[in-house]
């Protein structure tokens, strides 16, 4: 199957997963065997233990009404201990909010700190959370570049002045979905001085944070001076296998924070309070779960990336996220064709990177929420489809 014209357009959208899953759907009433290797959902059960604490929290009567706005007072004091603990970072209770999921935080802030005709940095290929709240308060996004030369690193130095001059918030994402890499302690130094210098709010989505391969991600608000120019927003669905239960928060400048506290109480409201007991239960728990995780997606990643290259695919040399990107070989001319293809006649799904914007062009992404076998069954297929049509 090919696609053209107008289905093309939509495919290249982020809508491109609703599009994927309802050609998937089809394929599976047909009786095909499809291997999804394009999901970003965790496959893993929340811990059972946070399970637990939510089931003794419902049935308390303090969570039976409307919660605190910005969260409870003992989430706050355990995310205060967790990043203390987790990144020697010190937080005031003031500089922590509570999300109903980081896509509401994401959302939040561009309608939370710029007005119409501002502009909002974005990195180029990205996660299309970071378009929505800057849709809806009329401003536009300037991509910034992520390339394989520097490292999927935005160059601030590359950013024209007119553009410099309407900007008022940058979003950054390590470790990186689409592309898996990592930010050293030295780039989140050049940021802040760059925030600093052109009055720029950084907003740095740590959503896997937990996920790293090689060393332990940093936090942007490990470095000197980050407060003062940003925050950092932090979920617990990749960390603690809890995409389901919406619960994130935002910490940092505590101008900032109060803002998107404002946000909260007119539009989203709180979160449910019992699933913030469970947070809290988490976050100053769940050390040995994690390495396990962590050990888990290792394990995956390795094969992945080892199947891949003994393959000839020129692949990035993953630091973090449950995702592999690796470029589209050099005889398929369109990312999007290729991927839809692969689906129709090997039941096999990716990613197009073109999906996750211009830089991601020619790209692939493939997720590692899936056991061994079920993934190395897919590259089998992915690598077969190649041959076959080389």
């Amino acid at each position: 199957m090919k696609i053209e014209g107008a289905e093309r357009v939509q495919v290249r959208s982020k809508h491109f997963t609703s599009y994927q899953q309802e050609q998937i759907r089809k394929l599976k009433q047909q009786g095909k065997n499809v291997i999804n290797l394009g999901r970003g959902n965790p496959d893993q059960e929340t811990f059972p233990k946070i399970i637990n604490r939510l089931k003794s929290a419902i049935d308390e009567v303090a969570n039976q009404g409307y919660p605190p706005y910005g969260g409870k007072v003992t989430l706050k004091k355990a995310i205060i201990k967790f990043y203390d603990d987790e990144y020697g970072v010190k937080l005031t209770e003031d500089e922590v909010t509570i999300f109903s999921g980081s896509l509401a935080a994401l959302t939040a802030l561009p309608m939370s700190l710029v007005n119409p005709n501002d502009i909002v940095l974005t990195p180029n290929p990205a996660f299309f959370g970071y378009d929505s709240g800057i849709k809806m308060a009329s401003a536009s996004s300037y991509p910034l570049p992520l390339t394989k030369e520097n490292n999927y690193l935005p160059e601030y130095d590359l950013i024209p002045n007119d553009v410099l001059e309407k900007a008022k918030l940058l979003f950054l994402n390590y470790p990186n979905n689409p592309t898996g890499a990592g930010a050293t302690s030295d780039f989140f130094k050049r940021t802040v001085e760059f925030a600093r210098k052109n009055n720029i709010v950084v907003a740095h989505d740590f959503a896997y944070s937990d996920i790293s391969f090689k060393s332990k991600s940093p936090s942007f608000l490990q470095t000197d001076g980050a407060k003062e120019v940003g925050i950092e927003i932090y979920t617990l669905s990749k960390t603690f296998n809890m995409a389901g239960w919406r619960i994130a928060f935002a910490v940092g400048n505590k101008q900032i924070i109060n803002l998107l506290k404002g946000y909260i109480r007119a539009s989203v409201g709180g979160t449910f309070g019992a699933v913030q007991d469970a947070a809290i239960y988490a976050l100053l728990n769940s050390q040995s779960e994690r390495k396990e995780l962590r050990n888990l997606y290792k394990s995956r990643r390795d094969l992945a990336y080892n199947l891949l290259k003994a393959a000839g695919f020129d692949v990035v040399d993953s630091e973090g996220t449950f995702f592999l990107w690796f470029k589209l070989p050099k005889r398929f001319s369109d990312d999007v064709s290729f991927v839809d293809s692969l689906l129709f006649e090997k039941q096999v799904a990716l990613i197009p990177g073109s999906t996750f914007g211009k830089n991601g062009e020619g790209y692939l992404r493939l997720s590692l929420v899936s056991d061994l076998g079920y993934i190395e069954e897919g590259i089998r297929r992915l690598i077969n489809f190649v041959n076959e049509n080389g």
